[in-house]
């Protein structure tokens, strides 16, 4: 017990802050438009060598990394990612701006009447909208 009250009390010194998530996509463009559609996020950095292209969103606490290069998968890459969750304040606000570009909602209500919604972005990357977040 004592030995993971420490373990938990030096991570915490040891890691600041989530900084960012990245993602691989195929067609930078399209993802960017989605993403600046569905939740209103502003690019805030650009940058890049060569074929490596990178945009970064601020997500509020934290940044969404999208990343295109020559090779990059197509479909989501397979492993131990499951999905990006978001805490959203319009919830059916998200929801209708999927819906409305063609894309397939999954809606959750949850035990305390709250909505969750799982959809995909462009590449395939699964997308959680949480109208109330764990964390909240």
């Amino acid at each position: 017990m004592l030995e993971n009250l420490i373990h938990s009390k030096l991570t915490l010194v040891l890691v600041s802050k989530l900084d960012h998530i990245g993602i691989y996509v195929k067609d930078l463009a399209k993802s960017i438009s989605f993403y600046k559609d569905v939740f209103g996020w502003n690019v805030v950095k650009e940058f890049g060598s060569g074929e490596l292209k990178i945009v970064l969103f601020d997500v509020g606490g934290g940044l969404l990394e999208l990343v295109q290069r020559a090779g990059s998968p197509a479909p989501a890459p397979t492993g131990n990612w499951s999905h990006l969750a978001l805490h959203v304040k319009d919830w059916a606000g998200i929801v209708a701006k999927v819906e409305a570009r063609g894309g397939e909602v999954r809606k959750i209500t949850m035990p305390d009447g709250s909505h969750n919604a799982f959809f995909k972005d462009p590449d395939g990357h699964t997308i959680e909208a949480m109208e109330k977040g764990f964390s909240a």
